[in-house]
């Protein structure tokens, strides 16, 4: 059963203005992560030959993209934010004829606009596509087949469509069903691992069931209780 759990403080903020990011984990937990990948690389060949700084600095590459640093989290937050205002743009647009493409199309093309834009590598819009795709995947999950359930609280992209006739949301709904089912299974269940950006909200650890709740937009940390790092969307 889920238990209500801590909160994650949204980064800080300078006397300019502008977010601080801060470290997900700290450099003890950071080190003990590498030096348990780099076991279980070395274990896997059993332990013969190889080369334990290897091992080392492949594990050090994994956890250094799994947890981004301060610097990592500064970019990929400025374009998934890019992302997201590109994507509603396109969904502001849409008009009475809607299909599973209209949403795909949104996405494809906020990624476009925001490749156009440059400074970002290819990693990290590939990263920051993932969790906006995620983002509006558990947003259809929650307005499901009815379209009384857009409201601000459930439809974050989607918001865009709040003010349209009912018969619009109505479509809404049944095409964000279509499209849902389509995408459900390469999603994986919509879940998030840490070190992703994720809309602000409450997310749920899928091993504990402790809680996170993000006021803004973020990168996940590991679960504050189990360290577990996976969570699902509620």
């Amino acid at each position: 059963m889920a238990k209500a759990g801590s909160s994650r403080k949204n980064p800080g903020k300078s006397a300019s203005g502008s977010i601080q990011q801060s470290p997900l984990i700290s450099s003890q937990e950071r080190e003990r992560m590498i030096a348990e990948a780099a076991y279980f690389r070395a274990m896997q060949r059993g332990f013969t030959n190889g080369d334990p700084l290897d091992d080392w600095l492949v594990a050090e590459r994994e956890i250094s993209h799994l947890l981004p640093s301060p610097q990592q989290q500064k970019q990929e937050r400025a374009a998934y934010e890019k992302l997201r205002e590109g994507v509603r743009k396109v969904l502001a647009e849409s008009r009475d004829t809607l299909s599973p493409d209209t949403i795909r199309q949104a996405l494809d093309r906020g990624v476009a606009q925001l490749k156009q834009l440059g400074g970002y590598t290819t990693e990290t819009i590939d990263k920051v596509r993932t969790s906006v795709e995620k983002d509006m995947a558990a947003a259809a999950e929650k307005i499901g087949p009815r379209w009384q359930a857009f409201s601000d609280k459930t439809a974050d992209l989607f918001q865009v469509w709040r003010d349209r006739s009912q018969q619009f949301l109505s479509e809404a709904s049944r095409v964000l069903g279509d499209w849902l089912r389509e995408t459900g299974d390469r999603m994986k269940q919509h879940t998030y691992r840490t070190g992703e950006m994720t809309a602000g909200g409450t997310l749920e650890c899928t091993q504990c069931g402790e809680r996170i709740v993000l006021a803004t937009s973020a990168h996940l940390p590991p679960c504050p209780k189990c360290h577990n790092m996976e969570f699902r969307r509620i």
